[in-house]
């Protein structure tokens, strides 16, 4: 028995540490060792980094979470939260699930965690209900519901929120109006959204996007089924698909972890495809995997991921598309390519026209652009015009996407033609930069055929916000040529005037 000295120098040590709080006061109960303490894997010491510098920097914490399936985040949470409110007097926390039979429990793992916790570091407390524990001597509680009404939650104060499996979660919106805006502001209040994916389009993939694209409060964090140290076994005697070796080494896996993947496979029903996608939405490891955003997409989401670890040397006529923002949650995008390298993209929030201007006058002269395609609809138009009033009218030209096609028996519009030949372009190797948000503008949209075999891209007004990365790049593939600026003569120049437009470079050849 630790003495009352010792006891008060814990104390203070685990207010300040979690990490060591959870493994001396905490226990978990697993499927093989019985009840055990806390020991925290990877993936939890990950996110517990992360809350830390969260908390430290902003005082409060707003994460979504994405993940792959069985990382312990719930148990995590739950206990992060279990030991915020008995060291922070006043806390309500309340945990949400999805199911019934997960509010239960993960109602009965809390329960686990105070009865196993050494009386020198709890508060007393008292059952309320099936589903709530009160810390009377701090004025804290801590409680479970199932998501699916409004009124959960109502009428209260929150202010460490968890929303467990949210995309499989009923009546999403209801509760967004309601236990979501019980949560105060303020410093120490907390939300963790936290859930596998579950198709595009809900409320949890709509977040995820504006949060990768910094239009809400909450920090992404995605983990891919790689980030388990756990998820790997022996690949002794265990013979690899020629898909497998492709997964390999665009991913970077070594052969344990591939063993595990093809193990992990076999417990799915199902054609081959079927077990490959279930793998996918429940194993991704990126995530637009995990939304299978990439089965429904138009561009070719393999060669997307390829496009990012690529590396491509520069060659050709410098063009750059520009996509000035509609207002609203949209962004203006500049993606400066030359030949099968995109050498820049910026995507920021600047909705004052000369602004606009002034950053596309910059990158002309920085980098020396061949041509610039500028969106000409809306604020674009006026950004175009003031180019050509600056003289600029030899190097920028006008895009709009309801525009003839080149080729009209193949395409709906200009739109189409300009995302097909961008995705000719990916397919037969290019070079973009490595980022998530570039990657989900690409596989954003589905396309389909017409009455008359035509192409025709998904309408933006289907959309949460626009692909705004990926309209810019397909911008520079407008032209069926282009010839830089310093190979030029004046019949070029006159062709280039012409209002007929032609269409892209294909794979950096004039």
């Amino acid at each position: 028995m630790a003495n009352s000295e010792q006891v008060d120098r814990l104390r203070d040590e685990f207010r300040r540490n979690f990490q060591a709080f959870a493994y001396y006061c905490l226990k978990i109960r697993t499927k093989n060792q019985g009840v055990i303490p806390f020991v925290l894997n990877s993936v939890q010491l990950d996110l517990l980094d992360k809350f830390y510098d969260q908390m430290q920097m902003q005082h409060r914490a707003r994460f979504i979470v994405l993940k792959a399936r069985q990382m312990g985040l719930s148990t995590f949470i739950g206990a992060l939260y279990y030991w915020w409110a008995i060291y922070h007097r006043g806390t309500k926390a309340l945990v949400l699930t999805h199911l019934d039979s997960a509010t239960k429990e993960l109602f009965e793992m809390i329960k686990r965690y105070h009865d196993n916790a050494p009386d020198e570091f709890k508060p007393k407390a008292h059952r309320n209900s099936t589903n709530e524990l009160a810390f009377t001597d701090v004025d804290s509680a801590f409680k479970t519901a199932t998501a699916g009404s409004k009124n959960v939650g109502h009428g209260s104060t929150i202010q460490c929120l968890h929303w467990s499996e949210v995309s499989r979660s009923k009546n999403q919106a209801e509760m967004t109006a309601g236990v979501m805006q019980t949560v105060p502001s303020g410093d120490g209040s907390m939300i963790f959204l936290e859930s596998t994916a579950n198709g595009i389009g809900e409320y949890f993939h709509q977040t995820w996007e504006q949060a990768i694209r910094g239009e809400n409060e909450y920090t992404p964090v995605f983990y891919p089924w790689t980030a388990m140290k756990e998820y790997r076994q022996s690949a002794t005697g265990v013979e690899f698909s020629s898909e497998e070796r492709d997964y390999q080494v665009l991913y970077g896996i070594d052969d344990e972890q591939l063993a595990w993947r093809q193990a992990k496979m076999r417990e799915f029903k199902g054609s081959p495809e079927e077990r490959l996608a279930l793998f996918r939405e429940q194993y991704p490891i990126t995530p637009e995997e995990a939304f299978q955003s990439s089965e429904n997409a138009f561009i070719n989401s393999v060669a997307v991921r390829e496009a990012r670890k690529a590396e491509f040397k520069p060659y050709g006529a410098i063009v750059c598309g520009v996509d000035p923002a509609a207002g609203g949650k949209d962004s203006t995008a500049i993606v400066l390519r030359q030949g099968q390298k995109v050498l820049k993209a910026w995507r920021f929030k600047q909705p004052d026209l000369m602004a606009i201007v002034g950053r596309c006058v910059d990158v002309i002269h920085e980098y020396k652009v061949d041509m610039m395609f500028v969106d000409a609809v809306g604020l674009g138009l006026g950004v175009y015009s003031r180019l050509v009033e600056l003289g600029y009218s030899d190097r920028v030209m006008d895009i709009k996407a309801s525009r003839k096609a080149d080729e009209p028996d193949a395409y709906v519009n200009k739109r189409a033609e300009m995302w097909d030949r961008m995705n000719q372009w990916l397919e037969n190797g290019a070079d973009i930069p490595d980022n998530d948000i570039f990657e989900s503008d690409l596989l954003m949209l589905s396309a389909e055929y017409d009455s008359s075999r035509r192409l025709k891209m998904q309408s933006k007004k289907e959309m949460a916000h626009s692909p705004d990365l990926a309209d810019a790049l397909s911008f520079t593939f407008a032209l069926n040529y282009v010839i830089p600026r310093s190979e030029q003569d004046e019949d070029y120049q006159g062709l280039r005037k012409a209002p007929t437009y032609g269409g892209s470079m294909i794979n950096g050849n004039v």
